[in-house]
C-alpha cells in the first residue's frame, strides 16, 4: 500500500485513480481531484511526506 500525499489515504498502485512521477519517485493518488492539487505545488506535499516519515527517512524510492 502507498499513502496518497495530499489526503493520506492508503492507496493500492494496482487500484489508484491516478500517478504521478516526481523528484525520481511514483506518487499515487485516490483521486484525480488529489493528483490535480498534488501537480499544482508538488513541494508542498513532497515535504509534508518527508516530514511524516520523520526519522524513518524520506519514505519510500520510487517503484
Amino acid at each position: 500500500m502507498e499513502k496518497d500525499p495530499v489526503c493520506g489515504m492508503e492507496v493500492a498502485p494496482e487500484r489508484a485513480a491516478a500517478r504521478v512521477e516526481h523528484g525520481g519517485r511514483t506518487w499515487w493518488f485516490c483521486s484525480e481531484a488529489c493528483r490535480r492539487a498534488f501537480e499544482q505545488d508538488p513541494d508542498r506535499y513532497v515535504q509534508a511526506a518527508g516530514a511524516a516519515a520523520g526519522h524513518h527517512g524520506e519514505g519510500r524510492p520510487g517503484r
